[in-house]
């Protein structure tokens, strides 16, 4: 068994910046959903790959505070390479995939400490 380095919700959120994840808002303001701090229709979250089916569609579970609160849908032509169970931070802007970044691991906790 492996020894994983946990990562704080805070080094996710600074790795995510500094990868120019937060821009894509176009203001620069989509934050973590929990924070309520999104901009308006532009959500931020931890993703899970929980199935690929068909090889056309990859099902994203999208989490908050460690819990599922919804799923994503997208065309597997959206990734450059994707697998199931890979950890994503995703953008969603009404309800569609606007930008991703695989994590090592998931973190965690997505909330407030």
């Amino acid at each position: 068994m492996t020894d994983r380095t946990k990562l704080s919700r805070r080094t996710v959120l600074r790795t995510a910046g500094a990868l120019g994840i937060a821009s894509v808002a176009g203001s620069g303001a989509a934050a973590a959903r929990s924070e309520s701090a999104s901009s308006e229709g532009v959500d931020q979250y931890i993703g899970v790959v929980d199935r690929i089916v068909d090889g056309r569609h990859v099902v994203i579970l999208l989490e908050e505070d460690n819990q599922v609160v919804d799923q994503l849908v997208v065309d597997v032509d959206e990734f450059d390479e994707i697998d199931e169970r890979d950890v994503l931070l995703v953008v969603v802007e009404d309800r569609a995939l606007r930008r991703y970044q695989h994590l090592p691991e998931k973190p965690e906790s997505t909330g407030r400490p």
